[in-house]
């Protein structure tokens, strides 16, 4: 602290005469310790404007090496306007970062570090670092490039944007009629007449929903199946599983590709036709009904009776396209969701499904959550029922 007294009793002196200029020690107009001008840093180095070791203001008492942001009482640690920088050893840019004993701006930039703005953010890429972090008095925009929105992506297709009807769930049913006696344990699907046009291959129920997205591309769907339905083969394509039916339990009988075994008497098929073709190896075409691999007439195949299905599968559609949902069937006699006792004498005995699990779930206006589901008419009749939901939709 006396080298200050020092000062002002020479500033004092001088006063008298021509005015005072403000020397340090070993200067010489006002330099850092050096004979050159702004030394300890070259012109505007060692901190801000005019708090450098030059002409104006440095060495001296004024803003360098003394008591202004010098290496002195303010951002100390350095000698009286020599070597030392603007805040240097103290709380901004401490250590020297800040053009501290270099060349102009080195030691930081404005905008250095730090990340690139919205690097490895969400979707909105605003995230993952602050803009124009990590120095001060330095170049601007150094040290990261502004890419915005970096590491982040833009978000997928919704269940909802691209198969709304299976977003909300899908109801399908083998209604029952009785304009015909179709005998115990089984009812009638055909419903505007008494004969059926066995001739012509017989019947199919059609339901089509649309498939929603951009046109032509390509999504894959994956859906939720429960119900209870009868039994049917296929061949040439690829089961889901090749587990033996279960009496009592659930069954998982997808089957993707292929064609109805034993065409002559196809009955209780429940299809699926996805147009325009996805180019998948299935052909675009599904089951859900697959009740054995031990391809035989009769059998597991063909038998008179109901079972409980339950599964997840997944399946490709096309952008603008559609899904068809068909149930066929040669004599138009259907078999009642009566439970795998194949006695036609017996009382028919329906089957409930056990729904947990399955997202979403059917409102309280439909069949399905009135189990058994029934066709109350001169009789009560209890059809086969399916609930399909969708749960994920994937591009492609």
């Amino acid at each position: 602290m006396k080298r200050f007294v020092f000062l002002g009793t020479i500033c004092t002196g001088l006063m008298l005469g021509a005015g005072c200029s403000q020397q340090g020690p070993s200067s010489t107009s006002g330099s850092g310790g050096e004979t050159s001008t702004g030394s300890g840093g070259s012109t505007g180095s060692g901190g801000a404007t005019s708090s450098s070791g030059g002409n104006t203001g440095s060495g001296g008492v004024t803003a360098s090496g003394g008591t202004s942001s010098s290496g002195g009482s303010s951002g100390s640690g350095g000698k009286v306007g020599t070597g030392g920088s603007a805040s240097t050893g103290g709380t901004t840019a401490s250590g020297g970062s800040t053009a501290s004993g270099g060349s102009a701006a080195s030691g930081g930039s404005t905008g250095s570090t730090g990340g690139t703005t919205g690097s490895g953010g969400a979707t909105t890429g605003a995230s993952g670092g602050a803009t124009a972090t990590g120095g001060v008095n330095g170049t601007t925009g150094s040290g990261g490039a502004p890419a915005t929105g970096s590491g982040g992506s833009s978000g997928g297709p919704t269940v909802a944007d691209i198969v709304p009807d299976l977003a909300a769930g899908f109801y399908w049913e083998d209604t029952c009629h009785d304009n015909f006696d179709a005998g115990p344990h089984q009812c009638w699907s055909y419903a505007t007449s008494t004969t059926c046009p066995t001739s012509s291959g017989g019947i199919n129920l059609d339901k089509t929903l649309n498939v929603k997205g951009t046109a032509g591309q390509k999504y894959t769907v994956t859906i939720q199946v429960a119900g209870v339905v009868g039994t049917r083969c296929y061949m040439g394509g690829t089961p889901a599983s090749t587990s033996s039916l279960k009496d009592t339990d659930y069954n998982n009988w997808w089957y993707a590709g292929g064609t109805p075994y034993n065409s002559t008497g196809w009955w209780n098929t429940y299809e699926l036709h996805v147009s325009p073709s996805t180019g998948d190896a299935s052909k675009d075409v599904y089951y859900f009904n697959s009740s054995s691999q031990n391809l035989m007439n009769g059998g597991d195949c063909e038998k008179e009776a109901t079972y409980l299905v339950k599964y997840t599968a997944s399946f490709k559609v096309v952008g603008g396209g559609s899904m068809l949902f068909r149930i066929h069937d040669n004599n138009c006699k259907v078999q009642q969701n009566c439970g795998p006792n194949t006695d036609p004498n017996t009382t028919c005995a329906p089957r409930t499904v056990d729904l947990s699990g399955i997202v979403p779930q059917p409102p309280s206006n439909s069949p399905a959550a009135k189990q058994p589901p029934s066709d109350v008419l001169s009789s009560t009749f209890y059809p086969q029922w399916l609930w399909v939901a969708a749960t994920n939709v994937t591009s492609p």
